[in-house]
C-alpha cells in the first residue's frame, strides 16, 4: 500500500521515521495521523521513541528484519526499550551518530559510509547480519540518506552513475534504480519510509515519482 503523508506539515517523512518489515519507530511527538499512515501502509507495529533523545529517528538510527543500529549516545531508557523487541541492538562505537544517514541497507547487505571506522562496519555487519561495504558513490559519504532499500529492490539519488547502481545492486542483491521525492529531492531517504508491503512518501511526491518508487520497489 503507499500513502502521501506529512509530519504535521513536513514532507520529510523519512527524517522522523525507520521501520522494517516487523516494525516501525516514530517519535514520541508524531501525529495521531502520521502513526496511521505508518501503521496502514506499512502493516506493522508502530513504536514511539527518541534517538540520543532526538525525535528524528529516521535520520539517527538504520535496521533491517535482522537489527537495529543506534550510536553510542542513545540514552540507557532508550535502549532498554529497543531492547524489549524482537529484534537485536545494536551500539555503534564511532563519533559519526546519525546512523540513518550513513547506512543503507537490507537484508542480504548494506553500503555504508567512508567516514566509518573499520571496528564501526564490522559492528553494523554483525547487528544487520549482512555483508558491507564502504562506498561513497558520486561523492556521498552521507550513503544513507540518498536512498532507500527493501528486500525488493532500492530507489536512490538520481545523480548516481550505471556505475554506482551496478556496485549497489551487486551488495543488496537487489533490482536499484533512480528516482526523486517531493518535487525534485534527490536525498530519497527524507521522503520515504518502506518495506516490502508498502511505503509512506513524502506528500509533495508528483504522481511520476510515486510510480517510480512503487515500480523500483515492487510494490505496483
Amino acid at each position: 500500500m503507499i500513502r502521501l503523508s506529512a509530519y504535521g506539515r513536513n514532507p520529510s517523512v523519512g527524517v522522523f521515521a525507520q521501520a522494517n518489515d516487523r516494525m516501525a519507530f516514530v517519535p514520541h511527538s508524531a501525529p495521531e495521523g502520521f502513526k496511521e499512515d505508518i501503521r496502514e501502509a506499512l502493516h506493522v507495529e508502530v513504536h514511539e521513541t527518541s534517538v540520543a533523545d532526538i525525535a528524528l529517528i529516521g535520520a539517527m538510527a538504520a535496521l533491517n528484519n535482522h537489527g537495529i543500529v543506534l550510536p553510542y549516545n542513545v540514552t540507557e531508557a532508550e535502549l532498554a526499550s529497543f531492547r524489549e523487541l524482537d529484534i537485536k541492538v545494536g551500539v555503534i562505537d564511532d563519533r559519526h551518530t546519525a546512523l540513518g544517514n550513513l547506512v543503507l541497507a537490507n537484508d542480504e547487505g548494506a553500503v555504508v559510509s567512508t567516514l566509518f571506522t573499520a571496528k564501526a562496519r564490522r559492528e553494523i555487519g554483525d547487528t544487520l547480519d549482512v555483508e558491507v561495504e564502504a562506498l561513497a558513490p558520486q561523492g556521498f559519504k552521507t550513503v544513507g540518506s540518498i536512498g532507500r532499500a527493501t528486500s525488493r529492490g532500492a530507489v536512490l539519488h538520481a545523480a548516481l552513475s550505471e556505475e554506482d547502481l551496478m556496485d549497489i545492486e551487486r551488495l543488496l542483491k537487489v533490482e536499484v534504480d533512480i528516482g526523486t521525492v517531493n518535487r525534485g529531492v534527490g536525498y530519497i531517504r527524507t521522503g520515504l519510509v518502506a518495506n516490502s508491503k508498502g511505503a509512506v512518501i513524502g506528500k509533495d511526491t508528483t504522481s511520476p515519482e510515486i510510480a517510480r518508487i512503487e515500480d523500483v520497489l515492487g510494490l505496483l
